[in-house]
C-alpha cells in the first residue's frame, strides 16, 4: 500500500488515529464505551480518555502496544513514532488565555448535526436537566435525537456525566482548523445559516443581532482577515460566557463573495 492510500485511509496523528478506531467501534456497537476500549488496550480507561482529549501525549512504548494491539499498518505505525520523537510545538489558538480544544475530526463526524454543539454548551446553562426528553422540548428535537446524542459524545469522550450530571470534558473546543473542511463542516454550517433564516422572522429583536456588511475589499488581505475573524469570536465567546448562563445561542460570520472575478466575468462577453 502506497503512502498516499495510507494518508486516506488514517489520520497522520496518532490521537486522530486513535479517536478514529473507538469511533469506528462505537459506530458498529453503540453500547461500545471507552472503558471496552481501553481494555482492549491492555490500559486504564483514564490514561486513554486523557491521551484522546490531548490532555496526555502518548509515550514511544504506548504507542508501540497501542499499534500492536490494533494491526496498525507498519507505516503508519513509523509515522506516529517519529511524529512522537521529532514533533515540535505548534502555537496554541488563544483567547483570554483560554485554550480551544481541537475535536478529533472523526468524532466531529458523528456530532456534526447542530443540538449535538447545542447540547455541549447547554449542559452549562442554569437550571439546565439531564432529562433527554426536556432538552428535547428546549432545543426543538426529538427525544430519541437527545438521548442518543448524549450517548454519543459521552462515549467520544465530549461530554462526562458524575453523579448524575452532565459536564463539558473541554471548557472551550472548535472544530475548526485553518485551511480544512468537510462534509461534515458544511452540514453543520447549513444548519447554522437554516436557524438564522428562521431566527429573522420567529425571535424576537430585542433577542437577536443579525445584521451585514457589503464592502469591496483587497482579497490578498483574506488569510489576515481570518484571524481577526477567529479572534473575535473566541473574544465575544470568553465574554458572554463569563457570567450566568441561561441561554444557548449561535454566532454566524459569513464573509463571502457576491461578486465574480473581473476576469471572469469579462470572459463572459
Amino acid at each position: 500500500m502506497n503512502t498516499a492510500a495510507l494518508d486516506q485511509k488514517f489520520e497522520s496523528d496518532f490521537r486522530f488515529y486513535l479517536q478514529s478506531e473507538l469511533a469506528k467501534r462505537s459506530k458498529k456497537n453503540s453500547r461500545y464505551s471507552l472503558r471496552a476500549f481501553a481494555e482492549l488496550l491492555n490500559m486504564d480507561a483514564s490514561s486513554v480518555s486523557q491521551i484522546l482529549a490531548g490532555k496526555r501525549k502518548a509515550s514511544t512504548k504506548v504507542i508501540e502496544q497501542i499499534t500492536s494491539t490494533l494491526g496498525t499498518h507498519p507505516d503508519m505505525k513509523r509515522t506516529f513514532l517519529e511524529a512522537n520523537k521529532y514533533k515540535r510545538s505548534t502555537p496554541d489558538l488563544q483567547t483570554n488565555e483560554e485554550k480551544f480544544a481541537l475535536l478529533a475530526k472523526d468524532s466531529f463526524a458523528f456530532i456534526s448535526e447542530w443540538y449535538h454543539i447545542a447540547i455541549i454548551e447547554f449542559v452549562s446553562v442554569d437550571g439546565f436537566k439531564n432529562n433527554p426528553a426536556w432538552i428535547a422540548r428546549s432545543l426543538g428535537i426529538s427525544a430519541v435525537e437527545a438521548r442518543e446524542a448524549i450517548a454519543r459524545m459521552i462515549r467520544l469522550n465530549i461530554i462526562r456525566e458524575e453523579n448524575g450530571v452532565l459536564l463539558k470534558t473541554y471548557k472551550f473546543a472548535t472544530n475548526f482548523e485553518p485551511g480544512t473542511t468537510s462534509a461534515a463542516h458544511k452540514q453543520l454550517q447549513r444548519d447554522i445559516v437554516s436557524k438564522a433564516l428562521a431566527a429573522i422572522d420567529n425571535v424576537p429583536q430585542e433577542e437577536k443581532d443579525i445584521t451585514s456588511m457589503t464592502m469591496a475589499i483587497d482579497i490578498a488581505k483574506l488569510p489576515e482577515a481570518r484571524k481577526l475573524i477567529t479572534k473575535f469570536r473566541r473574544d465575544l465567546c470568553a465574554f458572554l460566557e463569563d457570567g450566568k448562563q441561561s441561554r444557548v445561542y449561535n454566532l454566524g460570520v459569513q464573509l463571502y463573495p457576491v461578486s465574480k472575478k473581473i476576469k471572469d466575468t469579462d470572459n463572459e462577453n
